[in-house]
């Protein structure tokens, strides 16, 4: 596999304060670098992972997906000039800012602005902003990215050749089609890609080791009258419970517990699902559950 996992994410906001707000007060993300044009979140021991930019709209400014080592970069562009996409060499400066050794910049299928990269800073100490323990990353990544795009086939293709495998499909009456759950790790899934009119993150998911600090950021959702996507829940195919708010850059934010590992990356064998949770998760791609699916 290529793409190693998913390393950080870059996002667009109007008014910094409520990234601020947010990524404290629900997240529990550590803030640091703060100047009047961005803002940096750090969630473990990479120096961040999510880094908030002021701009007029709200919105994805980049995906840093993490590939490892420079063989696997000149892997990766062999991949894309086979492809007949372009990309460029980051700058020093781009490099500097996100805290790594080396990048490749290109758009994807989806139009989402890619960053292959290795050598993050790691090391640093991660003090949350509020009680809570640690976030679940390490070897399997920052989270996963759920991405909807009409040009489908294409981006299935281009992160299959990035070494991404399917995991299992779901069918989601929300897209009117299945959605594809992808590994690149042990984490059960870092991607999922569904067919939609318009290009969209349609959200990020960030896994905290604790049910219960889940649970006492769901009482701060609650509790702020914040916007809850999609309610407390427990999805099928990664086992994670968890919640969705609308993040300041108006994509979903998913915080759970509980994620499936892929133990035997060999014998993980595909299936399919007729619904994306056993339970909750009212809102959003849920489909409405049929009476059948209570009954003895």
């Amino acid at each position: 596999m290529i793409i190693k996992g998913l390393g950080y994410l870059g996002v667009t906001v109007a008014e910094l304060a409520e990234w601020e707000s947010y990524g404290a007060g629900l997240v529990g993300a550590q803030i640091i670098d703060k100047t009047d044009d961005q803002l940096k979140l750090r969630i473990d021991d990479h120096y961040s992972r999510i880094n908030v930019h002021k701009a007029d709209q709200p919105g994805i400014a980049y995906i840093g997906w993490d590939v490892g080592s420079e063989p696997a970069l000149q892997q990766a562009i062999e991949v894309i000039e086979g492809l007949g996409m372009s990309w460029r060499d980051g700058t020093q400066e781009e490099c500097q800012a996100r805290k790594v050794l080396r990048m490749v910049k290109l758009q994807d299928p989806g139009e989402n602005e890619i960053e292959l990269h290795y050598g993050a800073s790691i090391g640093h100490q991660f003090k949350p902003s509020r009680d809570m323990g640690e976030f679940v990353t390490g070897e399997l990544g920052m989270g996963h990215v759920l991405l909807l795009t009409p040009n489908f086939d294409a981006i299935m293709e281009f992160y299959s050749r990035m070494g991404f495998r399917l995991s299992e499909s779901i069918y989601m009456d929300a897209l009117q089609g299945h959605a594809h759950f992808l590994h690149c790790n042990h984490r059960q899934h870092s991607l999922a890609l569904g067919a939609a009119p318009h290009n969209v993150l349609g959200h990020l998911m960030l896994e905290i080791k604790s049910m219960i600090d889940v649970g006492k950021a769901y009482d701060i959702a609650m509790y702020e009258e914040m916007k809850i996507t999609m309610t407390m829940g427990q999805h099928v195919n990664d086992k994670v419970v968890s919640f969705y708010t609308m993040s300041p850059s108006g994509f979903d934010l998913e915080l759970g517990a509980g994620g499936l590992v892929i133990e035997d990356l060999d014998s993980w064998s595909v299936g399919q699902y007729e619904d994306i949770s056993y339970w909750g998760h009212h809102g959003g791609l849920r489909n409405r559950p049929s009476p059948e699916q209570f009954s003895n």
